[in-house]
């Protein structure tokens, strides 16, 4: 049945409407941030993904290969009581002696006991221990001694390979009968010895995971790079969207036919296209400046000058506009501070101060701007710190440090209240290393910011 009628007609408008309005679902999967958060969250998958699976591997290598050692410890031992007791059996043997019950005990993880019915000569003993433990195949260092029962102590000691030197005596131990004891020095080196491939694996594996961690880094920092560029185009696209059109447009007034003789609005399109025109400029030598500030800072023009003077003569042109805004401009000189100097960059250092006064003003809020400008000697009296204050929007604690990177502005959603390119600070933090000074981003008290800059005093 075919529809006729209002009805048709509703409905055609119902489709109509579908197809030309997209759904907000569709506009958040078309904006950049949904790719770039999709984008984060594989990333970090694949991160956590990479770093389980070879932390896992590494750690059940490492239980391996603990428990190898255990095992080749294990066998070390057990050799080494059968070396023994064979040394005890001919011994026993060669008296015409009973067996003894239980010949060997182990005191230490690297020390033996052997029980005789009798005392031994050391160098027999030496032989019979040589010629056990070479069948044994335990080709390791060892220190030797020979307990007397009668006089009660330690009659004979000796060493056994490893370096030539004096042996220190292996300790008595409290019991009953003769004995000789067997200490080993290099047992714990033997044992890994014989596990060099289970140590190569593992040495493997964290070679492994050092090369994923240090790929990681570079994968982060390479996308952090990227998100900072691809803001920057954004950033400068959006600032140079507006003086482009107002161009374009004061160009289109001007070819009108009845502008021809009118001198007023002429000279107005004119004075916007200049304008527009110089704003433009002046946001390309900030980033020819900042893309040259790294090799320029290297060869300052400095010259001496007082600080009060300097602060007075920076913040006179900034004034008007405050005043302008129905704001408040205070400097707090001490008399402390008349005659103090430092030795600078002028024109460097009036772009630093510049950039700070600018940067509370545009971003001062719904309320009028309200700058305080304190300076203080410091207790060394080396240096001075300077702090501009404001009772702006602030800046969150999480990018008070970042601020100062390049191109970094604090997250603000789509919103461009504030023109800029995020140089401005970094270009203030890397003027002042190059003086010897430092800057720091502090909360105001009653809201705002406090930029707090330390100056070297000229000597």
């Amino acid at each position: 049945m075919i529809e006729r009628g209002p009805n048709r007609e509703r409905h055609n408008r119902i489709r109509k409407q579908n197809r030309s309005t997209p759904s907000k679902l569709q506009h958040w999967l078309d904006h950049p941030t949904y790719f770039r958060a999709v984008s984060r969250q594989r990333i970090r998958l694949l991160i956590i993904t990479g770093l389980l699976s070879i932390g896992g591997t590494l750690i059940l290598q490492l239980i391996w290969l603990r428990q190898a050692i255990d095992l080749g410890e294990r066998d070390f031992n057990d050799r080494v009581v059968v070396a023994l007791t064979e040394v005890v059996d001919r011994v026993q043997a060669m008296r015409g002696d009973s067996a003894v019950v239980e010949p060997v005990r182990q005191k230490a993880s690297n020390y033996f006991v052997a029980n005789l019915n009798d005392t031994l000569h050391p160098f027999l003993l030496e032989s019979l221990l040589r010629e056990s433990f070479d069948r044994a195949a335990l080709d390791v260092p060892f220190d030797y001694a020979i307990y007397d029962c009668f006089s009660d102590s330690i009659v004979y000691g000796g060493r056994v390979g490893g370096v030539e030197s004096e042996a220190p005596t292996p300790p008595r131990f409290e019991q009953d009968g003769h004995y000789f004891g067997i200490r080993f020095n290099g047992k714990r080196a033997d044992v890994v010895m014989t596990l060099d491939r289970w140590i190569l694996a593992s040495v493997l594996q964290i070679l492994v995971l050092g090369t994923f961690v240090y790929a990681v880094v570079i994968v982060l920092r390479q996308k952090r790079l990227s998100e900072i560029r691809e803001d920057f185009i954004n950033n400068m696209t959006h600032e140079f969207k507006t003086p482009i059109a107002s161009i374009e447009t004061g160009a289109q007034l001007l070819q009108r036919p009845e502008i021809g003789d009118d001198g007023e609005a002429r000279h107005r399109y004119l004075s916007l296209i200049l304008s527009e025109n110089h704003r433009m400029r002046r946001q390309v030598d900030k980033v020819m400046e900042m893309a040259t500030l790294d090799r320029d800072t290297g060869t300052l023009d400095e010259e001496l000058f007082q600080l009060d003077v300097w602060i007075q003569e920076a913040t006179a042109s900034i004034r008007p506009t405050v005043d302008q805004l129905a704001g408040q401009l205070r400097l707090s000189l001490p008399k402390d501070t008349d005659s103090l100097s430092i030795r600078a960059d002028r024109t460097h250092l009036d772009g630093v101060l510049s950039n700070l006064l600018d940067n509370a003003i545009r971003y001062h809020g719904d309320q009028p701007p309200m700058l305080d400008i304190q300076l203080h000697l410091l207790p060394c009296g080396r240096r001075v710190q300077l702090d501009i204050s404001d009772r702006g929007i602030g800046v969150p604690e999480a990018h008070r440090e970042r601020i100062f990177e390049r191109f970094h502005r604090v997250p603000n959603g789509d919103r461009h209240d504030v023109k800029g390119f995020g140089l401005g600070l970094h270009y203030v933090r890397t003027i002042l290393d190059a003086h010897g000074a430092t800057i720091e981003c502090l909360p105001h008290e009653g809201g705002g910011s406090t930029f707090r800059l330390t100056l070297p005093l000229a000597l």
